[in-house]
């Protein structure tokens, strides 16, 4: 009998720790969430107030356009900057959640955009790193391919002509 009360007894223990793991789990899944909603809010403020310092700059390349007489570069300048200073605001007053809410609705309005999108920067991070590897790998002499190659020392026997090409004896 006392067997049965020592099994209930370490039951009830593994049950005591099985709910302080899961209030534990649960505590710093809340924990990362808030705080990648505050890194979003405080990135979408940020990246709202260069969009706007952005769009102003390039309203007054309108407005010396518009002083040059190109009315028309300066009406397409004009509405580029304006779209700027909208998405400027959006980005400054919202937080990280009407952000992804924006983005989920846009992906679900226009999913060949996204993919179109999503393309390009693929290409694009693609083209970037196939540049920049030729400066990670210049330093290093024992990859293929990455030497400079090296031109062979003129011919022992050969002698310069008036044309410049060499005659081999």
């Amino acid at each position: 009998m006392g067997n049965m009360t020592d099994e209930r007894t370490s039951q009830g223990e593994l049950g005591q720790v099985k709910e302080r793991v899961q209030d534990a789990a649960q505590s710093a899944k809340q924990q990362s969430r808030e705080g990648l909603r505050t890194q979003i809010d405080t990135r979408t403020t940020e990246a709202g107030a260069q969009v706007s310092s952005t769009a102003r700059a390039i309203r007054g390349a309108s407005d010396q356009l518009r002083q040059q007489g190109d009315d028309r570069a300066a009406s397409m300048i004009e509405a580029v900057a304006e779209r700027g200073e909208r998405l400027g605001s959006f980005l400054s007053g919202a937080n990280g959640d009407s952000v992804l809410r924006e983005a989920e609705d846009m992906a679900r309005r226009q999913p060949m955009l996204v993919s179109v999108g999503g393309l390009m920067l693929g290409f694009l991070a693609a083209r970037f790193l196939k540049a920049t590897s030729a400066g990670r790998y210049s330093g290093s002499s024992s990859s293929f391919g990455t030497t400079p190659m090296q031109v062979p020392p003129p011919y022992a026997g050969a002698v310069p002509t008036a044309g410049g090409s060499g005659v081999i004896r």
